[in-house]
Order: structure tokens, then sequence, then C-alpha cells
């Protein structure tokens, strides 16, 4: 009787465990979908130059700055804002763009060719409670950095031509410094 119930225990305790080790394989890593939500954003001196964020059920926004002519890039600028109505294959796009980041990303911190001044932001991908934050500058120009900021960019220009197709939903005054 006590080496059965020990059987059992041991036979519930095995099947937890491979539970716990499926519900894991299944999250996959951090820069697999599907994500619950998805955010980038672009800077430039400080300035928020764009940024986008997307739905598992493709809806979303795409803000832009809007400058008035002569207005400095490190003058923070009004932001428009593209509301884009969901269409499931606009977050199916991004996320087959997206799953070819490297894991893990590279860190421009060790950048060995580095141009200073130029544009930078993050990449958040948020599932349940967490988010991974990917921290980009384009002025890294080594290979390996210029292969993911490739990646980083082709995910933009999804998301700005999205965005773009859609009418300015408000636009918001420049913030103050």
């Amino acid at each position: 009787m006590i080496a059965e119930t020990t059987a059992r225990l041991i036979l519930v305790a095995g099947l937890s465990v491979l539970g716990s080790a499926t519900a894991l394989h299944a999250q996959g890593s951090a820069q697999e979908g599907p994500w619950d939500f998805v955010e980038f954003e672009v800077k430039s001196w400080g300035a928020p130059m764009s940024s986008w964020r997307i739905l598992p059920n493709g809806g979303g926004s795409w803000t832009e700055a809007v400058r008035e002519d002569g207005q400095l890039p490190n003058v923070p600028a009004a932001q428009a804002w593209h509301e884009i109505e969901p269409e499931v294959s606009n977050y199916t796009e991004l996320e087959t763009i997206l799953e070819r980041l490297p894991d893990p990303a590279p860190d421009s911190q060790d950048c060995e060719n580095f141009m200073t001044d130029a544009a930078y932001g993050t990449l958040r991908m948020t599932r349940g409670a967490t988010t991974t934050e990917i921290a980009w500058n384009s002025g890294c120009l080594d290979e390996d950095y210029v292969a993911f900021m490739g990646i980083l960019k082709e995910a933009d220009e999804h998301m700005q031509e999205l965005g773009k197709a859609a009418p300015v939903s408000r636009v918001e005054p420049a913030a103050s410094r």
C-alpha cells in the first residue's frame, strides 16, 4: 500500500514537471510570437520621430513627428496619430519579420564601428506580465548589427506603410522640454 501510494505520488509529480516543461516550451523565447502587444519607437537627439504599436488582431497606431519648415530635429514636434484598422495579416506579417531577430539581440554598446548622432530607439514585445525590451542604435555599423538593424527597418517600414495609409485621428502638440 505504501509502495503504491509512493508510486502514484512520483507519477503525479512527474506529470506536473512534464506539464510545466510543456507550458514553458509552448511559451517560446521572448522573440517568438504571438505577443499580446508590440511597440516600437524611433528617436533622434532625444526627440520622438515616429512610433507604432500593434495588437494580434492587427489593429494599432502609427505616430509621426510633424515638423514646421525649418524646425530642427532635436526640438520636440507635434505628433500625428494614424489609427490602423484591425486586420490580422498586419500582425502576422510583422510577426514573420520579427521572428528573424537574433536571440539574444546584439548590443550597440559592444559596437566597434560606431557613428554618433544616429537614430535610436526601443522595440518592446509584451506577453502577459513580461515585456522584452530591445534597445537599438542605428549608429552601430558592425556587420552583425547592420543585419539586425535591417530586420528592425523592415518591421518599421511595414508598420509605416500601414500607418501612412490610415487617416490622422488626432494631432498632439509638441511636448515642452
